[in-house]
């Protein structure tokens, strides 16, 4: 990607009524938490490849309305591209342009202010917080997103009244856990079995468990439980991979597979998210140099972050329960030590704050470049190797 500038970007799933994801809402801001200019926009652009960071689903990108006068919609694929604008900054000749952008495919979504009457013809979406839904929300809501939701159960009050589209930002947001296991995507452990039994070749097996982070959970639990009784406690796959051995990893595999429990709703997103964000960790984490151990917990850690969510319990269970390791203790539950700062980077930078870690980005001598770098890597990652 271009160096120019210092620039971040923040990719929040849409939720359908199903509840699962059907596009990915992006922006791409500086370091004050600022949109960026159109020439800005563009020289990033050039350097962003949308297959590596949303797959097939479309994105809703946030743009100005100079855009829509610019160039720069040659380097935007129209047919996965739903452009979102401000509606009030809007003049007669932008909405006459966004009637032809539309003829040649691009799809445009709004933020509601109170007043559709001149836009409901040209929004194939409308972004709309919670606090402001009135009666014509209610009438074009199959076009509307629902912003501003902060539990499951709001969701589910707005999802009964017949709602299709979420922004998903509210899953990760902290909530009363209730305890329960997850039921894990049964096609990955059966093809991580069948790979364990015919081929041990445990490189491959460490890539195959760390796409999938409540696989990497699980195994971890099971290598640092008492049955194993192991002096040192195990904190990267690779390690427990070789300790186990092939016998160990079917009956592992085995266990996993038929101790299944209740779905998450929100299991797919969660462990793209998370596993994005281990990702990301370990890209930022070989930029200082560090052993390749700390590597491995960097990983770790961002695949962690979430697994209260996850899994349905508190983080402070789950590190116990993990028998973890000081270092990844500190990072998930305090954000202390070189691990638990990134991790609070890439937290903010998820959430569109970086502004609140400016001082940390400083202290660490990071650019948002060299955070945005890693997210791109770990986008393009996950898409290459993740199962569905």
């Amino acid at each position: 990607m271009s160096k120019k500038g210092n620039f971040y970007l923040t990719k929040i799933p849409i939720l359908d009524n199903h509840q699962r994801v059907s596009g990915y809402f992006l922006s791409i801001k500086n370091k004050e938490d600022k949109p960026v200019s159109v020439n800005e926009l563009a020289d990033i652009l050039v350097n962003v490849n949308f297959e590596k960071i949303s797959g097939n689903y479309p994105i809703f990108l946030k743009v100005s309305e100079e855009v829509i006068k610019h160039d720069i919609l040659d380097y935007i694929p129209s047919e996965k591209t739903v452009i979102v604008l401000e509606p009030e900054r809007l003049s007669r000749g932008d909405i006459s342009l966004i009637k032809g952008l539309k003829d040649v495919g691009f799809k445009f979504a709004f933020e509601y202010r109170g007043d559709v009457e001149d836009i409901l013809d040209i929004a194939d979406y409308l972004f709309v917080d919670v606090e402001k839904v009135d009666f014509s929300v209610y009438q074009n809501r199959n076009k509307v997103i629902l912003t501003g939701i902060f539990s499951t159960e709001q969701f589910r009050q707005f999802l009964n009244e017949g709602f299709k589209y979420f922004k998903g930002d509210f899953i990760f947001k902290p909530s009363v856990i209730e305890e329960k296991k997850i039921d894990p995507s049964k096609l990955a452990v059966m093809e991580l079995f069948t790979q364990v039994r015919e081929n041990f070749n445990p490189p491959k097996i460490e890539e195959t468990i760390k796409r999938n982070p409540d696989l990497s959970i699980s195994l971890l639990k099971y290598v640092n439980s008492a049955a194993f009784s192991f002096r040192s406690k195990i904190t990267s796959i690779r390690h427990a991979i070789s300790i186990l051995g092939q016998k160990n990893l079917l009956q592992w595999l085995l266990l996993f597979l038929y101790r299944a429990g209740p779905d998450n709703p929100y299991a797919e997103t969660l462990l793209e998210v998370s596993a994005e964000r281990g990702k990301t960790l370990e890209i930022l984490a070989k930029m200082f140099d560090l052993p390749d151990d700390i590597v491995e917990k960097a990983f770790l850690v961002g695949v962690l972050s979430l697994a209260d969510k996850l899994l349905g319990i508190p983080p402070e269970e789950l590190v116990r329960e993990l028998n973890l390791d000081e270092d990844i203790i500190k990072a998930i539950i305090k954000k202390e030590g070189l691990l638990g700062k990134l991790l609070h980077i890439v937290e903010k930078t998820e959430e569109g704050k970086v502004s609140e870690v400016s001082d940390l980005l400083d202290e660490l001598g990071l650019e948002l470049n060299d955070v945005m770098s890693a997210q791109l890597q770990a986008f393009a990652w996950f898409e290459e190797v993740n199962i569905t």
